[in-house]
């Protein structure tokens, strides 16, 4: 059997869920990796460097013969289009095209002379409109290098070393002096950046520091630490938060474009269909939250693998990321593997490999017949020929039973903050643990039960319609079966489990700070020894003194009842104002209002689905097969009362548990 691979479109440009959460964009569509691609234009790309964030770098975009400098300030400015536009403090921005940034210390233009610190080099065809990079993605773009590599160590203290303003430690403040002096007597203080021995470094750049410093009519700048690792802290940081997000991972195999519709398979098709998403997804809608990388590498995530010739033999299996999955300080895969987590199933186990490449794993694939060029090629046309076999994204194992090698690829789809307010972390941190309880719209059959109580702010709270509690607008349908939804209850997992404990690490210099982790499913609060990381702290807000917070419970895999609701995906922002620290979504509007946040079910209502139809009479030799619309009515409100609803989220002070008179 001979194979094509085709990638369907991966979305980069997703907005607004949730309440407003912050998600990267592009201008234009993903190339179909492996199937070549067409020439496409790009719009205007905002840069941020952070690890300190800087003040007054130059930098200059590739194609320009102009120098520009950050700023901490918002500052305005003119796009491609002719469009005024805001550029966020410390962003630089760089037309559409322009194939590049390159960061310096000194004047670039022409006849000038400047230190270059490095550079980003942006995709050919297809690009985000904002990139968050660190000092360890400057060498070898669109590669991260690791941050003790001698470059980036070198760099880190460099910049850092000229901060000028010592009451501002988050930020780094060049003085023009710095560029002055380099411009003018470049010949004199003329080093390289990549020297192997930092003592070394430090050694042929003092000079240069002691004629900035006496070029300044006040104060001095910081000057290089004597010790390597200390600027390396904010930097290894910085690469941590840069990576992590949510990220939509794709492979698909067929012959016909069957391969963009999971169950609309033709009978008469001749190729085996194979895909896996991640999110999952069931006739072209994606039924569910997209996998999440944490700052300490850490992957969690559920989606879908599905195969078949045709509709009667289409087989499709839940799948997770193993409990050691995860992505090292290369961006590369490490111990990760997608499995079956069906119960009693053990038919998939495939490992994964590739490297992230400026946020997007490529496959780098061009079967036997396709045109073009590849994925990678397009993209990063002069480095055609220098992806290594291990970065490119593959599966291989076993995949519904059956042996398989897969090209892979994915991209990110939700960026957090690159630099979050460590104190904002902290204050989250002693307000905690936190309980969490997940409510579900009361049914019918629920009603003689006692625990159905008023839903708080209807209006806000139950759609005015079905379809928009299915678009996030809300957090309940406006009706389930016959009944108007009006109240709620707390919602027990597919194991009888309901709320858990949460807490929040803030460990300033430790791979784990800004995590979030819960205790074991039977509620108790996290320990040392006994504790699930399951999400992080994606944005701070001082000025309303509140915390975004983005949780993807699937820890383990291999055992979904380690911890109470596995398979949840829950987004808001935590109003530390609050006395009881609630939780809300995370927009601005939606937060000023009050409204919970959400949370989303990815395995209870599809698995209890899956086993109640399982447990259906069987269909007569001429009937189709058994499917969630052959349930009784009691059953399918129980189905869509478990999918989602709202979040509680407090502390255990006196007062704050709304269940508690």
């Amino acid at each position: 059997m001979r194979f094509l691979f085709v990638l369907t479109t991966l979305s980069l440009a997703l907005a607004g869920c949730n309440g407003g959460e912050d998600f990267s964009d592009a201008t234009v569509p993903g190339c179909p990796a492996g199937a070549g691609c067409d020439p496409s234009s790009r719009g205007d790309v905002l840069v941020e460097l952070a690890g300190p964030h800087v003040s007054n770098l130059g930098y200059t975009c590739t194609g320009t013969n102009v120098v520009f400098f950050t700023s901490d300030t918002d500052q305005q400015s003119v796009d491609s289009n002719g469009n005024v536009i805001t550029v966020p403090a410390f962003n630089a921005l760089c037309p559409a095209n322009s194939q590049g940034i390159e960061f310096l210390v000194g004047n670039a233009l022409f006849e000038g002379n400047y230190i270059s610190l490095g550079s980003i080099r942006f995709p050919s065809k297809e690009s985000y409109t904002r990139y968050a990079v660190t000092v360890a993605d400057l060498k070898n773009s669109p590669f991260r290098e690791a941050s003790s590599e001698a470059q980036s160590r070198n760099v880190a203290a460099f910049i850092q070393g000229l901060d000028v303003e010592p009451s501002t430690p988050d930020v780094v403040e060049i003085p023009d002096e710095a560029h002055q002096v380099y411009d003018d007597n470049a010949e004199t203080y003329e080093n390289p950046i990549d020297t192997a021995t930092y003592a070394d470094f430090r050694s042929d750049w003092d000079p240069y520091f002691v004629a900035v410093n006496n070029a300044l009519v006040s104060g001095s700048v910081a000057g290089m630490d004597p010790d390597p690792n200390v600027p390396l802290v904010k930097v290894q940081m910085a690469n941590r938060y840069t990576s992590a997000g949510s990220y939509f991972f794709q492979s698909c195999i067929a012959l016909s474009p069957s391969c963009l519709d999971p169950v609309d398979l033709s009978p008469t098709s001749e190729s085996e269909r194979v895909a896996i998403d991640f999110p999952g997804r069931i006739n072209q809608v994606e039924e569910r939250q997209p996998p999440l990388i944490l700052p300490n590498g850490k992957i969690m995530g559920l989606g879908f693998v599905t195969r078949g010739l045709d509709n009667d033999s289409f087989r499709r299996e839940l799948v997770a990321f193993s409990e050691s999955s995860s992505i090292n300080e290369l961006l590369q895969f490490q111990d990760t593997q997608v499995i079956s987590i069906e119960q009693g199933s053990n038919d998939t186990n495939l490992a994964v490999q590739g490297r992230f490449l400026n946020k997007v794993l490529y496959d780098d694939d061009l079967p036997d017949g396709a045109v073009g060029a590849t994925d990678f090629g397009t993209n990063y046309p002069t480095l055609s020929s220098t992806l290594a076999d291990m970065d490119k994204g593959r599966l291989e194992g076993d995949m519904l039973g059956d042996s398989v090698d897969l090209p892979f690829v994915g991209e990110l789809v939700f960026v957090p903050q690159a630099e979050p307010s460590q104190d904002m972390i902290m204050n989250l941190a002693l307000a905690g643990p936190f309980t969490v309880r997940l409510m579900r719209a009361c049914i019918e059959q629920d009603e003689s039960s006692g625990d159905c109580t008023s839903i708080p702010n209807p209006d806000l709270e139950v759609a005015n319609d079905n379809a928009a509690a299915l678009a996030g607008d809300a957090n309940y349908f406006f009706a389930i079966g016959e009944e108007e939804t009006e109240t709620e209850l707390p919602r027990d997992d597919f194991f009888g489990n309901s709320e858990f404990c949460l807490d929040v690490i803030a460990s300033p210099g430790s791979v784990d700070n800004g995590i979030l982790v819960i205790g074991p499913a039977d509620g108790s609060c996290p320990t040392p020894s006994d504790r699930w990381p399951v999400g992080f702290i994606s944005r701070t807000f001082p000025d309303s003194n509140s915390v975004n917070i983005t949780i993807v419970i699937a820890p383990d895999a291999s055992d979904p009842s380690v911890t109470a609701n596995f398979g949840t995906a829950i987004s808001g922002r935590v109003d530390l104002d609050d006395p009881c620290k609630r939780l809300y979504r995370t927009g601005d509007t939606n937060f000023d209002l009050g409204l919970r946040a959400r949370w989303e079910d990815n395995y209870f209502s599809y698995i209890e689905g899956k086993e109640l139809v399982a447990n259906l009479p069987a269909p007569g030799p001429d009937e189709p097969a058994n499917s969630e619309l052959d349930l009784d009515q009691q059953d399918k409100e129980f189905l869509a009362a478990i999918r989602f609803g709202a979040v509680e989220f407090f502390t255990p002070g006196s007062g704050c548990d709304p269940l508690v008179p």
